[in-house]
């Protein structure tokens, strides 16, 4: 199974914000992931990447919920966080 799927179907949930946390995972690789994520979407969702200076980023699909859908008003759901 390819991650991006695994990522997209994965129970572990909090908030309704996947809690996947992956180890060196490289920021190509993290960028690749995006666009298989929008793929297996079929480009309904544009995901984005959030580096920090570290090197560790998250990986979130953008409006993912209507504005007040969302019990904390969140729009964007994080799918991965990605620790160096």
């Amino acid at each position: 199974m390819k991650l991006a799927k695994f990522l997209l179907n994965t129970a572990h949930e909090y908030n309704g914000h996947k809690q996947t946390e992956l180890s060196g995972l490289s920021v190509k690789k993290g960028l690749k992931l995006c666009k298989e994520l929008e793929k297996l979407t079929d480009n309904m969702y544009s995901f984005t990447m959030e580096l920090w200076t570290d090197g560790s980023y998250t990986i979130h699909q953008m409006d993912f919920w209507k504005k007040g859908e969302h019990v904390l008003g969140d729009t964007n759901r994080m799918i991965l966080g990605v620790t160096n």
